[in-house]
């Protein structure tokens, strides 16, 4: 660990930039004028009208706003008192006053470099402080907002801006300091809106659009268990019933060409539903016994003897588990959906995937072995005796929504089902349509902006000439010409079937430019200055390239000419890379580890 990471560590009050990275630099304070804050609060407009009056100051720091929900009423120029009176019968008055970020202060001073570090931030304990400036007379005043706008930039636009908001009952009197976790700034800026109920404040971090949906929904917000999303409408969160809502859909598949991130962007969302969430992946051979579940012969704990035993699947484990914690979110992950015939593995419970405001629409009955097991696994057919011991409740004692519950299968609003599928892959099976418009389908493109930036600076070697790499060019640039051929006229391939990002894998490309550097400070020595161990590590290093170059071939090389270009390959590998007038695998191999990226008829090689 470097001595920059070693104090990112350490820090307490390290700051996050707007692409969730810690930096030392420190963030500016962030002001609020009257114009900003009417510019702010056009935002709830969506939802709520602002009364003319508003914004006035109340006492201390505070712009009292007062608003109307929309559809209650319609504006009457000329109103007589009674009218006036029945008119601000059902606004809201909330007095608004916003912090500002501190001087950021560091554990013995240590300001470090003008210099980003990379962190994803996902676990990061670290936290900017915010802090009050002046006596904000909270006493004095009702319906009490404080409101931190968190800017990076100097001067930015309050749209740029994130704004972090505290419940009335944790502001206090007086002066006080909040910290808020780095994590959460990151979340709100991927979701929309987060709440952490882990913090001891109760904050929700919200996008400047969000104002509206925090406004209408604050006291839920603050007091939602477990991880929230971006909230995405008024009408999620309704009557003060508490409802946790994801951003994401409830049946979501993640599609697009091989190395676009599928599994990655999945795994990077469920950790939202924290170890909520069970994966599985289908094949030709998975069966609606292994998905949902079936009778099987299994040892009995006590004698040791072979009985039959229903064993629940992936589907029903979840499931059990969404019915038994309904104020927790419970995840479903399927890897390559397609893989499967889904028509057999889901069975009737594809009718459960019509789903309206998160639960099925339409019930499917329970078989025997089912209901058995829902009798046997669910909270609400167990009690307890008087010294604690758990038993079955009798049949008479089932209440109309237990006998629901094990009739009847209906997926819950709190159970979501994601899937990724790659249509290029061969060997696949085809979805009907019933099957797929259940699904909301999401494209991951090879040329995604987040994706191909994690990459831009990644090379790979090239031509192992004279026992070490010739040169290297630059993964992307590479990538992204070889898709240009693809797409041309010449070749007309699906968009399926071009390179994504990581095609080659994160870990082989960071081994790789790690690899580098370290040839590279070697090769920086003169060579008279070099030890025999030098000599002998640079010699590994250098077999290492061969070792990537061999790594491409196996997996782009053999990919395009297996795979994409099958019936014309030749109009891909420009050359001649022929054998008795075919074209031979293992002669563009070789052609490749003397030309290089030359076998692909790229003229602008020295560019990248």
């Amino acid at each position: 660990m470097s001595d920059e990471q070693k104090n990112v560590d350490d820090g307490k009050r390290w700051q996050v930039d707007y692409d969730c990275n810690l930096v030392w630099k420190q963030t500016s304070k962030s002001n609020t004028n009257l114009n900003e804050l009417k510019k702010l609060f056009g935002y709830a407009e969506r939802f709520y009208d602002i009364l003319p009056s508003s914004f006035e100051k109340s006492d201390g720091p505070y712009y009292k706003i007062i608003l109307k929900p929309k559809d209650n009423w319609s504006s009457i120029p000329d109103m007589d008192d009674n009218l006036k009176r029945n008119f601000y019968e059902d606004t809201q008055e909330i007095n608004v006053a916003f912090l500002t970020i501190s001087n950021d202060t560091r554990e013995n001073n240590k300001k470090g470099k003008e210099k980003i570090i990379s962190s994803n931030l996902k676990n990061h304990i670290n936290s900017i402080k915010l802090r009050c400036q002046g006596n904000l007379y909270y006493e004095n005043l009702k319906n009490k907002v404080i409101i931190a706008r968190y800017s990076y930039n100097q001067n930015e636009d309050i749209d740029k801006s994130l704004y972090i908001a505290f419940p009335e009952e944790v502001i206090g009197n007086g002066q006080k300091s909040y910290r808020v976790k780095c994590q959460n700034l990151k979340k709100a800026r991927c979701y929309g809106i987060y709440a952490d109920q882990s913090s001891e404040y109760k904050e929700v971090v919200f996008e400047a659009d969000k104002l509206g949906i925090y406004i209408a929904n604050r006291e839920v917000l603050h007091e939602m268990r477990g991880n929230v999303g971006n909230v995405p409408d008024i009408d999620l969160i309704q009557n003060g019933e508490q409802k946790t809502c994801l951003h994401f859909l409830y049946n979501r598949i993640i599609f697009g060409a091989p190395g676009t991130g599928k599994s990655h962007k999945l795994e990077n969302d469920s950790r939202l539903f924290e170890n909520n969430f069970e994966r599985v992946t289908f094949h030709p051979n998975y069966s609606y016994a292994q998905f949902v579940g079936t009778y099987k012969p299994v040892q009995d704990e006590k004698s040791a003897d072979i009985v039959y035993e229903y064993v629940p699947g992936p589907f029903m484990r979840i499931y059990v588990q969404a019915l038994n914690n309904p104020n927790d979110n419970f995840l479903l992950l399927i890897e390559e959906i397609n893989r499967a015939n889904v028509a057999s593995v889901f069975g009737d419970v594809f009718q459960l995937l019509d789903r309206k405001n998160g639960i099925s629409e339409y019930p499917v009955a329970t078989t025997e072995d089912i209901k058995k097991y829902l009798i046997k696994e669910l909270k609400c057919f167990k009690k307890k005796d008087s010294i604690g011991n758990e038993s079955i409740k009798s049949f008479d004692e089932f209440s109309d929504d237990d006998i629901k519950k094990c009739m009847y299968m209906c997926i819950p609003s709190n159970m979501y089902i994601w899937a990724t599928m790659n249509s290029a892959d061969q060997g696949v099976f085809p979805m009907d349509t019933a099957f797929k418009r259940r699904w909301e389908f999401e494209y991951l493109s090879v040329n995604d902006d987040e994706q191909v930036a994690a990459i831009k600076d990644y090379v790979i070697p090239m031509c192992f000439k004279d026992n070490k790499a010739d040169h290297y060019i630059g993964w992307d640039s590479l990538r992204t010409r070889i898709n240009n051929i693809l797409t041309s006229e010449k070749c007309k391939v699906n968009e399926d079937k071009l390179l994504g990002p990581f095609f080659i894998s994160k870990n082989m490309l960071d081994e790789i430019k790690d690899n580098k550097e370290q040839i590279d400070e070697l090769e920086a020595k003169d060579e008279a200055s070099r030890t025999e161990k030098d000599n002998e590590a640079l010699k590994d290093m250098h077999q290492k390239e061969n070792n990537y170059i061999k790594a491409f071939e196996s997996k782009v090389i053999m990919y395009l000419f297996e795979d994409v270009m099958k019936m014309r390959p030749e109009n891909i590998f420009i050359g001649h890379h022929k054998k008795n007038g075919k074209m031979i695998f293992s002669e563009i191999c070789k052609a490749f580890e003397q030309d290089g990226e030359g076998i692909f008829g790229i003229e602008d090689w020295e560019n990248i």
